[in-house]
């Protein structure tokens, strides 16, 4: 099913309410509907047809679910753009992907565009901005200057929707391929799951061409009539005010976006009179009183949930109907299958660590270009996530740690998040990651990059005895490091390589 066709039914019957809140602006789903119409007939006139991959590289503005039900509506493929990266990794990416087209936001497009000039597969360039380079295209005027369309491709769930590129370990480029099917039926599944209605307002500060931000985000809150209140960048101190306020009613944020919103609020304040209905957690573990202080500060309730690049993204889900376990990942959404499998395939006992892994209606068809890859990580209709976890009797999932990051030491396994759970929790404590490092009698040592708060004055002995009195003696960290900043990713998560090397 094309999500054109549930976003036609809500602009019918809620053509004058708004769709997008945008600094001083307000869209209505009217005036969206007709610039998504009017973009598709531009697309089409210009040779976009159905299959054709298009590039997407905008900052959060209304203009990008413009451009991605445009897109969508002709029956091609978004090929969403992380805006972090630079003009090689880009270059990279759209090489791979044979992108037809790319829409940019000129901001990014200078840092690219000696690149795109020996890229063949690009036969246009549509800028979003005052600045236009040569052979390029305005996005506005696409827009303004052409009829709407009416009509909306018919597309098979097995069609590709979705080019999502991520990196492995190695730095090579993974195009997890979505179809229509895989999109459509996950933000079904999340929008009843956090019960969205047409009466609710999105506090949307996640990049929208993070995979989170596509689906929990703007596809839940367009797909159903709410409106999303779009923020280009995410200032802590502006958030922590809009939630304050009680003006939003749902908040989808990743773990450390929970704790730097906690550093910029009054702990002694009490809760909003009117807080927030339901906060979401995507994208890797949340400390329990990291989850709990924000609850009690906000005034919510926080649902975690599991989510990868490969899986559109939602897997699982803390839900209302299975109740919630603080720390775990809940329940598989309909349609969807789990379960933990040891390293021979079996499927492990209740709380025995193991690899998790998906089956269902939320998986790619595979990883385009790479067949020997796909092979290995789609094995009999399940997807082998490469993340360590484990099941409680009650069936709550729960997230142990990548496969990869797993620390050996003297033949104990130890787990990076179990030590930075107990690391976070400390006062003078900003940010941490563990890893493992090479130790000739141990095979394997534990080391803690820490940031500490400002101010802070503990010292790096202070914290080994702050481990030691909460975990096993194997587990505490040989070596601790103060840091003024963690490296990240081009997608933001924390560079553990980078620290190893």
């Amino acid at each position: 099913m094309n999500p054109n066709h549930m976003l036609e039914q809500v602009a019918e019957e809620r053509g004058s309410e708004v769709a997008i809140r945008f600094t001083s602006t307000n869209v209505t789903y009217s005036s969206f509907l007709d610039a998504v119409r009017r973009l598709t007939r531009g697309l089409y006139r210009m040779g976009i047809q159905r299959g054709d991959r298009v590039a997407l590289m905008l900052p959060n503005l209304p203009q990008f679910p413009i451009v991605y039900y445009a897109v969508l509506r002709l029956g091609a493929v978004i090929v969403p753009i992380n805006m972090m990266y630079k003009g090689r990794e880009v270059a990279r990416l759209i090489e791979d992907a044979e992108v037809k087209a790319i829409v940019a936001w000129s901001g990014a497009w200078d840092d690219f565009a000696h690149y795109a000039a020996v890229l063949n597969s690009i036969k246009h360039i549509i800028i979003l901005g005052d600045s236009l380079p040569p052979n390029s295209i305005s996005l506005t005027r696409l827009i303004a200057r052409n009829n709407p369309m009416m009509d909306i491709a018919d597309m098979d769930d097995d069609d590709p929707a979705v080019l999502q590129y991520s990196t492995g370990i190695t730095g090579a480029l993974k195009g997890a391929e979505l179809t229509y099917g895989n999109i459509t039926s996950n933000l079904v599944a999340c929008r009843d799951i956090m019960r969205v209605t047409p009466r609710d307002t999105m506090l949307a500060v996640l990049p929208l061409f993070h995979p989170i931000g596509m689906t929990l985000i703007m596809n839940t809150s367009l797909c159903t009539g709410a409106a999303m209140e779009l923020h280009p960048v995410f200032d802590p101190k502006i958030v922590a005010e809009k939630l304050k306020e009680g003006a939003s009613t749902l908040f989808v944020g990743v773990p450390s976006i929970f704790k730097i919103l906690l550093n910029h609020v009054n702990m002694e304040d009490g809760p909003p009179e009117k807080p927030i209905r339901l906060c979401v957690c995507g994208a890797g573990a949340i400390s329990e009183d990291v989850l709990k202080q924000f609850e009690k500060v906000f005034g919510t309730y926080i649902l975690e949930c599991y989510t990868t690049n490969e899986t559109s993204p939602v897997t699982s889900f803390n839900q209302w109907r299975t109740g919630r376990r603080v720390g775990s990942l809940g329940h598989p959404i309909p349609g969807v299958e789990m379960k933990i499998v040891d390293e021979q395939g079996n499927e492990a006992s209740i709380g025995e660590v193991g690899e998790i892994i998906i089956k269902g209606s939320n998986v790619m068809k595979g990883y385009i270009n790479k067949p020997r890859l796909t092979e290995e990580v789609l094995r009999d209709g399940w997807f082998h996530t490469g993340d360590l976890g484990k099941m409680d009797i009650n069936g709550f999932f729960y997230l142990v740690n990548r496969k990869n990051d797993r620390i050996i030491k003297g033949g104990f396994s130890i787990y990076p998040t179990e030590v930075e759970g107990v690391l976070y929790n400390h006062p003078d404590v900003e940010e941490v990651a563990v890893i493992g490092i090479p130790d000739e009698v141990m095979g394997e040592e534990v080391k803690a990059c820490v940031v500490l708060k400002e101010g802070a004055t503990v010292t790096t002995e202070q914290l080994a005895d702050y481990c030691r009195e909460r975990m096993a003696l194997y587990k505490v960290p040989a070596v601790i490091r103060f840091y003024k900043d963690l490296p990240r990713t081009s997608t933001g998560r924390l560079d553990k390589a980078e620290l190893a090397g």
